[in-house]
């Protein structure tokens, strides 16, 4: 019986060629993201610390800023010169991933650098483009399409591996959210603080005119138009007064022998600031 000279049917599912390597996923590249770009925020901070505190760095919203793109300027350097011709930055060493390009080859340093500031365009809003990693094709990120690249991986794990890897990287990404919902909507900007601390100048004016109310009539007033007059230049108290905080958020609470003075503050939360009597004692 004459021999079949063609190949046999591979089985369905069957792997017939080498499909080249495998793209690296979610949770191993932020893993190798946070290894990387820590150390520079860690640096970032501490020395805008020093450098505020040595009276060289002014303690301003642009002061900060600008210290930070310092910092920036060099996370970017540094990612681009380790995720182009075959080399690995730290984190990926260490996750055993690499950057390459679409088509496999070593990524060109102007696509590693545009990939680089491609990590701040996938950082807004609310770092929606590392997230699309999830549902792309060979797992790329925004910043990937933006520098023509992928990441592969060259490490095979166990489950046991790949579930540490899982629990590591969701567990690093719930304490960032904490921090960054903490940072933005908890903490105060240095501007926000100076508002703050001009609305506490203000309450506590309205409180020494009380003081000087009671050491003249012997109690304490809730007439605003009184306290005033006390100042000896009602024109300019107001208008100071308006600067320091928000006029239709003022109360003066007394019962003629003890007060509270409340006030909201012009920063976008309108933090309530005050100055009682019994602050005075």
């Amino acid at each position: 019986m004459q021999e079949d000279i063609l190949p046999s049917a591979a089985p369905i599912g069957a792997v017939t060629e080498d499909a080249g390597p495998r793209s690296a996923g979610f949770n191993e590249r932020f893993i190798a993201y946070v290894i990387d770009a820590l150390p520079f925020v860690l640096a970032a901070y501490w020395t805008m610390g020093m450098m505020i505190a040595s009276g060289r760095l002014a303690d301003t919203t642009a002061g900060q800023f600008m210290w930070k793109l310092v910092w920036i300027a060099l996370y970017v350097v540094y990612e681009t010169w380790l995720s182009s011709g075959g080399r690995a930055t730290v984190g990926k060493l260490l996750m055993g991933i690499r950057v390459r390009a679409k088509d496999g080859s070593d990524l060109s340093v102007p696509k590693a650098f545009f990939r680089s500031l491609g990590y701040f365009v996938s950082a807004t809003p609310i770092n929606l483009g590392y997230v699309l990693a999830l549902f792309t094709p060979d797992k790329r990120a925004l910043h990937d399409y933006i520098g023509g690249s992928r990441v592969i991986s060259i490490k095979e794990r166990g489950d046991l591996a790949q579930g540490a890897v899982f629990a590591v990287s969701w567990a690093l990404m719930l304490f960032f959210g904490v921090t960054w919902l903490n940072q933005t909507f908890l903490s105060m900007t240095p501007s926000e603080k100076r508002l703050v601390a001009q609305a506490r100048r203000g309450v506590d004016a309205v409180a020494k005119l009380q003081e000087m109310h009671m050491d003249s009539y012997g109690v304490y007033t809730d007439d605003i138009r009184r306290l005033a007059a006390m100042s000896g230049d009602v024109g300019r108290f107001r208008q100071e007064l308006v600067d320091c905080i928000d006029p239709a958020s003022l109360v003066i609470a007394t019962d003629g022998s003890e007060y509270v003075v409340r006030a909201k503050a012009k920063n976008w939360r309108k933090t309530e600031v005050a100055s009682s009597s019994r602050d005075k004692r």
